[in-house]
């Protein structure tokens, strides 16, 4: 009887035994448990905390990226102040004398005066305008006041104004007419340039002649 007492105790000492440790004692796998989730929370929380830093960063350097484009490149201001605007009436326009081969034309200078050195000096002052073919000679009158110029009708208009606007400046007075010659473009006998006066002709003086003796 006191066996079957003992064992009924025994038993029932057994059967209490774990009921203690499951109340007193938490097992390690709780613990792990609440430690991962502490981490994750952590985790997540820095996560976000970069998320909506790098949304402002992207937000803030994506404005000034605007405002910098919105401005025009130096290259563009460059192109812009480079580029002419010509108006119809500003729009240069060539000389006619630019058209014409000056070493072409023929000229030939006849010294009307009688005054040395004439037909060189016009020569030199034709050649300063781009004419070079000019040959130089002596007219048959060596007293002449008025230049007298003619112009070959095949010759352009450009020319001829040219020529006689230097002679005027030059000389008192220029008459113009038309060349028939066909071996010159123009032909010019010079007059007295402004403030010369007509060159002394030599007069000839009566020799005595001897009378006879009565």
């Amino acid at each position: 009887m006191e066996e079957a007492q003992n064992q009924s105790q025994g038993f029932t000492q057994g059967n209490s035994q774990p009921q203690e440790n499951k109340v007193s004692f938490p097992t390690v796998g709780e613990q792990k448990k609440n430690g991962g989730a502490k981490t994750l929370l952590i985790v997540g929380i820095l996560v976000l905390i970069g998320v909506l830093g790098y949304v402002i960063y992207k937000s803030a350097s994506g404005g000034d990226n605007e405002e910098v484009l919105s401005e025009p490149t130096p290259y563009e201001n460059m192109a812009a102040e480079e580029e002419p605007t010509v108006s119809p009436s500003t729009t240069p326009v060539a000389s006619p004398s630019a058209k014409i081969d000056k070493e072409k034309i023929k000229i030939q200078i006849q010294n009307g005066t009688g005054i040395t050195g004439e037909a060189a000096y016009l020569q030199n002052l034709l050649k300063d305008l781009g004419y070079t073919n000019i040959t130089v000679g002596n007219s048959s009158t060596q007293n002449a006041t008025d230049t007298e110029v003619s112009f070959s009708s095949s010759l352009s208009s450009e020319v001829s104004t040219e020529i006689n606007t230097k002679l005027t400046s030059v000389y008192q007075s220029v008459e113009k007419t038309s060349s028939t010659s066909t071996s010159y473009d123009v032909i010019i006998i010079t007059g007295l340039r402004k403030g010369a006066t007509v060159k002394p002709t030599a007069t000839s003086t009566a020799t005595p002649t001897a009378t006879p003796a009565d």
